[in-house]
C-alpha cells in the first residue's frame, strides 16, 4: 500500500463492510478526484504504481476492494473463497459507498471516473444511470461483452435456463472447491500468463499474493456467473449518455473481447477509443513503455 493513505472500513447501505483508500494530491493545485474502480477478483495493492502517478498529477484518489474480494466483507466469512452475488446492483452499492466517504471527506470536484475490466461494467451501469456524476469516464479493456474463455454455447445455456438451474438449487455450484482456489497469477508461469508482458510487475503482482493471504479472492458460483452476464446484455441493449468517454484497449487482450466493446459502442461518436499496441489485459501494470503511454493519454484526456 502506498504510503499517506488513508484506509477506511465502511458499511455499505446494505450491511457489508468495504475498504476503501483515500490519497491527497501531492500538488497545491488540485486537478479533482480519480475514483479508480478495480476489475474482477482484484484488490487496492495492485494498482500503487498508477495511484501515484495521479497523485503527483496533482489528483486525489479514492479506490477500494468490492464486496467479497481484497479486505471487504465476504458473502460468506465461514467460506471465504466463494464469491457469490444474487445482483450486479450489489455493486452499485458498493460505488455509493465510495461516493458516499468522498463526500464525507470534501474530495476536490471534478470528479473522474476511471475503471478496469469488471469495474467497467459497474462503472458503465453509473454513467448510464447517473451520467452526471463523474465530469469524464475512462475505461480499460472493459468486460463489456461475453467471456472469451467461456464456451458461448455454455453461456447462452446458463442464461436460457436460469430458472431451472435456481428451481434445481444450482446457484451455489462452483466451478472448482473453493478450498483449493489460488490466484491466476499463482498457477501459470509468466510465460504463459494473459495478464502483462512484464516480468517485474508479474512477480511483484505475486509476491502481494504470497505475503497477503487475506487477499486471495475465491471462485465464483454459477449465481455470479449468470449475474454478470445479465448485467452484460442488459448494458448492451442500453443508450449511453452524450458524456467525454475514453475506452482504452489492449492489442494483446485475451480475457475480455475487444470485438465485443468496438461493436457496443460503435455507434456512439462521441466515444473515443485507443488501442494500446502490445499491450495485454493489464495494461496498467504492463512494461515501463505501455504503461507510460498508458497514463499519459488519460492524464491528457482528463486535463484537457
Amino acid at each position: 500500500m502506498l504510503e499517506n493513505g488513508q484506509t477506511v472500513f465502511k458499511k455499505s447501505k446494505d450491511g457489508r463492510k468495504i475498504r476503501t483508500a483515500i490519497w491527497r494530491a501531492q500538488k497545491k493545485k488540485v486537478y479533482g478526484t480519480v475514483f479508480f474502480l478495480n476489475g474482477h477478483r482484484e484488490f487496492i495493492e495492485k494498482y500503487s504504481d498508477t495511484f501515484e502517478f495521479f497523485i503527483k498529477k496533482g489528483f486525489h484518489v479514492i479506490t477500494l476492494d468490492w464486496r467479497g474480494w481484497g479486505l471487504s466483507e465476504r458473502p460468506f466469512p465461514n467460506r471465504p473463497k466463494i464469491q457469490h452475488i444474487s445482483s450486479a446492483r450489489e455493486y452499485q452499492l458498493d460505488l455509493d459507498n465510495i461516493i458516499s466517504l468522498a463526500k464525507e471527506k470534501s474530495l476536490t470536484n471534478p470528479w473522474y471516473l476511471v475503471a478496469h475490466s469488471l469495474g467497467c461494467l459497474i462503472g458503465l451501469r453509473r454513467l448510464i444511470s447517473e451520467p452526471l456524476c463523474f465530469e469524464k469516464y475512462i475505461f480499460l479493456s472493459p468486460l463489456w461483452g461475453r467471456f472469451p474463455h467461456v464456451p458461448r454455447p455454455i453461456q447462452r445455456f446458463v442464461l436460457k435456463y436460469e430458472k431451472a438451474l435456481r428451481f434445481l438449487g444450482l446457484m451455489m455450484v462452483t466451478e472448482q472447491y473453493p478450498e483449493k482456489y489460488v490466484p491466476y497469477s499463482l498457477t501459470v508461469e509468466f510465460k504463459k500468463n494473459t495478464l502483462t508482458s512484464d516480468g517485474k510487475q508479474f512477480k511483484r503482482l505475486q509476491m502481494i499474493l504470497r505475503e497477503n493471504k487475506n487477499l486471495h479472492s475465491g471462485t465464483p458460483t454459477l449465481g455470479y456467473f449468470i449475474e454478470i452476464l445479465k448485467e452484460i446484455d442488459s448494458l448492451n441493449l442500453t443508450e449511453i449518455p452524450n458524456r467525454k468517454i475514453l475506452v482504452v484497449l489492449a492489442e494483446l487482450e485475451q480475457i475480455t473481447d475487444n470485438k465485443a466493446v468496438t461493436k457496443a459502442i460503435e455507434r456512439f461518436e462521441f466515444i473515443d477509443v485507443v488501442t494500446i499496441k502490445e499491450a495485454q489485459h493489464e495494461i496498467l501494470i504492463e512494461k515501463e513503455k505501455i504503461r507510460q503511454e498508458a497514463l499519459s493519454l488519460m492524464d491528457t484526456f482528463i486535463k484537457s
